[in-house]
């Protein structure tokens, strides 16, 4: 799919032209997916553990200034603490079907996203959250795009099938937010443990990464995003590791994962993800995951690292209830100066190109003093549009899952909903097929971005791309040749329950 055109038409099929081509989507929860089933050459019995006790380096660093120095962990401890704190999981909610929470935001809790690494030397390793261990690949001759020796590199893909088959195309879209989302949390935690990073988003490496995680076994993938941690040192050698799966259960989720492979959609799902794979490198800045929010003594902050983690979430409902749950909650300057700082921060250099096309426009209330109404957010300030206090209510309208006996929503109380929109046209046409893709990794990027400062002030962030792209648009007033692509809510939940915590 390298003709401008073709990728257009694929972009409006998810976007402005989906509610007139397609059915709404319903999801099913019980039927499974193939969700946290680690690729077949990726459950073997030897790889390296990571260490423990990651979070409490993180406890031990205050919001926001802290920073993990070399005395918490070094070596394979460091980058070790790092991978685990990124992408490992938090806690479980006992009356939540969904899958164990971690710090990154993800569809229904499917993390259709997968982490790879590559050293200078060796076999490549694939993280599995569960095992506490990244694992080395079988077989060790599989493709890899390798760093220089010391460096680490992290591949992010996303496979699409671990996401309901209901969304179809939609897939893509999704998986390549949920690899910014992921970008972000990774960044963010190196920065916190020192790391110097680089990042690739094409090229003749990415490539060769795909080409890596195709090998892994079946699978619909996103195109990678590489991350390369610079001189981390030597890996320690690999050692035994518990043997895992091979049971009914992984049985049947093979079978599914061969099937869904197949799935028609998936087929222009892969034509849509070839122009990143074939695109010229990029510049590999790693931009700045954390946004620099000194505070005079910070050092008796009362809240810490670990802390910010754990308050992620995207909002909550009981069970049997769908949707999310907010109440009206007063915020002030500290916590919009946080979500506008994090906002800010500028993405890898690959990205921008992209981030400079787009528009961010956000509803708020109750937050700041501000009065109620939509604001345009550029050079990381807040600009008075239209003063409206009606206007989260006739937001929520808008939504993707109204309010309803089965489902709740609770865009009306959010404190901020931050819109996210372009003009699909000229932004494919003038930077090439690729762009689509990158604007959904930079969405993602920024939507955690912002999951982390509402998290900082007891708030959820709820990614979504669930609204009604033209009547959006017209209540905020968008150029007309502008759709909106995504947003995340911001604000505070009306329900909670004991979590188990699963931070080892």
């Amino acid at each position: 799919m390298t003709d401008p055109a073709d990728v257009l038409r694929f972009a409006l099929r998810q976007g402005p032209l989906r509610g007139l081509l397609h059915d709404p989507i319903t999801v099913d929860e019980r039927v499974p997916t193939t969700a946290c089933l680690p690729p077949r050459s990726a459950r073997g019995d030897r790889g390296r553990p990571l260490p423990v006790h990651a979070h409490d380096l993180l406890a031990a660093t205050p919001y926001p200034a802290g920073r993990v120095g070399p005395a918490g962990a070094t070596g394979w401890q460091r980058v070790g603490a790092v991978l685990a704190a990124a992408f490992g999981p938090l806690r479980r909610e006992p009356s939540n079907p969904a899958n164990d929470h971690r710090v990154t935001a993800s569809v229904r809790s499917k993390f259709p996203v997968h982490v790879f690494t590559v050293s200078a030397e060796g076999p490549a390793g694939y993280l599995d959250p569960y095992r506490h261990a990244v694992v080395d690949l079988d077989p060790a001759g599989a493709p890899a795009p390798r760093p220089a020796p010391d460096d680490l590199t992290v591949v992010l893909a996303g496979r699409h099938t671990d996401l309901p088959t209901p969304y179809g195309v939609l897939r893509c879209a999704l998986a390549d937010l949920e690899v910014g989302i992921n970008l972000r949390s990774l960044l963010t935690t190196a920065e916190l443990f020192g790391l110097r990073a680089s990042v690739q988003v094409s090229g003749p490496e990415v490539a060769q990464a795909a080409a890596l995680v195709a090998a892994t076994g079946p699978g619909s993938w996103s195109a990678p995003v590489l991350v390369t941690l610079h001189e981390v040192g030597p890996l320690p050698p690999a050692g035994p590791l518990e043997p895992v799966g091979g049971g009914a259960l992984d049985a049947e989720l093979d079978a599914l994962l061969d099937m869904e492979t197949g799935h028609p959609s998936l087929a222009e799902t892969a034509a849509a993800v070839a122009p990143r794979l074939t695109a010229p490198a990029t510049a590999a800045g790693p931009g700045r995951a954390l946004p620099d929010l000194p505070r005079p003594g910070a050092e008796k902050a009362d809240q810490d690292w670990a802390r910010v983690w754990w308050n992620r979430s995207a909002g909550r409902v009981p069970h049997p209830l769908s949707g999310f749950s907010a109440r009206p909650v007063t915020r002030g300057e500290d916590c919009l100066r946080d979500l506008l700082a994090w906002a800010a921060a500028p993405a890898p250099a690959a990205l921008r190109e992209v981030a400079a096309r787009v528009r961010v426009t956000v509803v708020s209330q109750r937050l700041a003093g501000l009065p109620t109404g939509r604001y345009g957010f550029t050079d990381g300030v807040l600009r008075p549009a239209e003063a409206d206090p009606e206007l989260p209510r006739r937001l929520e309208a808008l939504f993707g899952y109204p309010l309803t006996p089965a489902n709740d929503c609770g865009v009306r109380h959010a404190t901020a909903v931050w819109v996210f929109s372009t003009d699909l046209r000229a932004l494919i046409e003038d930077l090439g097929p690729a762009a689509w893709g990158l604007l959904q990794v930079w969405c993602g990027w920024v939507s955690h971005g912002l999951t982390l400062g509402a998290a900082a002030h007891g708030l959820f962030a709820r990614p979504a791309r669930s609204f009604d792209e033209h009547r959006l648009a017209d209540l905020l007033r968008l150029p007309e040749a502008e759709s909106p692509v995504f947003l995340t809510a911001c604000g505070a939940t009306r329900y909670a329950e004991p979590m188990l915590d699963l931070r080892p």
